[in-house]
């Protein structure tokens, strides 16, 4: 675990270093009021706050507002909260982020994930609003870590690792620019 730790954290440096040297910032950058100050984190409340209701519908406008990290069909928003919540996990900071990803037909899966700033990763994976699919009933379950995993198939993305049960299998995120498609 350690080892993808080192690895996420050494290409996240290098990539920020690369853009500070240019002197450009890219779609992918932190946004100052969310993102740490170089080499600071942020700390949270002490307790984990509700994840915004999520309307129904829950439109990807509502999804964006709210704060989620947000997956269209491969485009992006909010990653500047993904990559804070990695920088926070890397730290030990407590956090927490929604992600949603909506299925070909525009129904959101939500995937919730906790952290307590020390080892606990609760995972909540929802997908009730999937009208394709069969509702799971909101199943959680306790992972130690994140990972990035290559496939040639269908290209790099974040998984959970150390999970406790097997619901842990059903996160993915692909690893992509903010807005690319």
């Amino acid at each position: 675990m350690n080892k993808w730790a080192l690895t996420i954290t050494a290409s996240f440096l290098l990539l920020t270093g690369c853009m500070e040297k240019s002197g450009t910032t890219g779609a992918n950058s932190f946004n100052p009021t969310t993102a740490p100050a170089p080499g600071g984190t942020v700390i949270p409340k002490a307790k984990p706050t509700p994840f915004p209701a999520a309307s129904d519908p829950y439109e990807v406008e509502q999804a964006v507002e709210n704060g989620d990290v947000v997956n269209v069909h491969g485009k992006m928003y909010n990653l500047d909260k993904w990559k804070l919540f990695l920088a926070n996990l890397e730290t030990g900071v407590a956090n927490q982020v929604r992600i949603t990803q909506y299925t070909i037909e525009g129904d959101p899966i939500f995937y919730e994930l906790v952290y307590d700033g020390a080892e606990v990763l609760a995972y909540t994976y929802d997908n009730s609003r999937d009208g394709f699919g069969s509702d799971a009933g909101r199943p959680s379950t306790i992972c130690r870590g994140i990972a990035i995993e290559e496939n040639k198939e269908s290209g790099p993305h974040y998984k959970l690792t150390g999970c406790d049960a097997d619901i842990g299998n059903t996160f993915y995120l692909p690893s992509m620019e903010e807005g690319s498609p």
